[in-house]
């Protein structure tokens, strides 16, 4: 802010210099140096007051996308029905949970027809339940032959079999952290192994081919209880018929 003191000095200075100064001349040099004291006043002080403002930070742009967190697809009942019906060979179309949908409803009936469970493309309960639980063990026995060595891929199988085991009870997702670690932990306590909370090649392989003997198991035992839905079917009832009475026509031998 220009001082009014600093500013008073020089213009009482000008004009005393104005008049030795010839008249014409004079003006010229009067506004020369008041107009040079005055802007350079205003400079100095301009130039302090930016000098203590701090400057702001040069903005940066980062063009790298943010990394989104993995975020494993939700399997519904509808899906794992779909998926379950694909397995078994009936359902050709899209796994979208379109459960009502012409494709889905005909696998549906073709599948009642092939077990003799009836002839409609509905589902009852037990076949329903029966289909959601093969739908899920489909689903482990893709993750236990997969093929790829990436940490997500071999993570899934990891979590499969612990879980086949009954050692692992969250999400399959292929991330190995603290749950899972500890789940091959009380894995290798059970079965005898060494300490610790990983698995060397030969374990990951007993572990994994031993889940995989138990989920085919699992899968051939519910199949047969999808097929023995049609035996449970309720024996037609047979009506008997009343004979009627024979009359006896034989004469009586107390007649005369």
């Amino acid at each position: 802010m220009i001082k009014i003191k600093t500013v008073i000095s020089l213009f009482a200075g000008a004009l005393l210099a104005a008049n030795v100064a010839y008249a014409d001349f004079g003006d010229a040099v009067v506004g020369g140096i008041v107009g040079g004291a005055v802007g350079s006043v205003i400079t100095n002080e301009v130039y302090n007051r930016n000098r203590s403002q701090p400057k702001a930070a040069p903005q940066r742009y980062n063009n790298k996308p943010a990394r989104q967190k993995y975020i494993a697809p939700k399997k519904t009942p509808e899906i794992k029905i779909q998926k379950a019906l694909s397995s078994l060979g009936f359902y050709h179309g899209r796994i979208d949970g379109e459960i009502n949908s012409f494709e889905t409803r005909s696998a549906i009936k073709e599948m009642n027809i092939a077990y003799e469970i009836g002839n409609t493309a509905s589902l009852k309960p037990e076949a329903r339940d029966a289909l959601i639980f093969l739908g899920t063990l489909f689903e482990f026995d893709r993750n236990l032959i997969a093929r790829g060595n990436d940490r997500r891929t071999k993570g899934r199988k990891i979590q499969t079999a612990l879980k086949i085991h009954g050692f692992y009870h969250s999400a399959i997702d292929g991330a190995v952290g603290s749950g899972t670690r500890n789940a091959i932990s009380q894995y290798k306590a059970a079965n005898g192994l060494s300490y610790g909370s990983s698995l060397d090649f030969e374990e990951e392989y007993q572990l994994v081919s031993s889940a995989k003997q138990m989920n085919d198991k699992n899968i051939e035992d519910t199949i047969n209880t999808l097929k023995g839905l049609g035996q449970k079917q309720a024996a037609p009832v047979q009506v008997l018929k009343m004979q009627p009475l024979q009359q006896n026509t034989t004469p009586s031998s107390n007649q005369p």
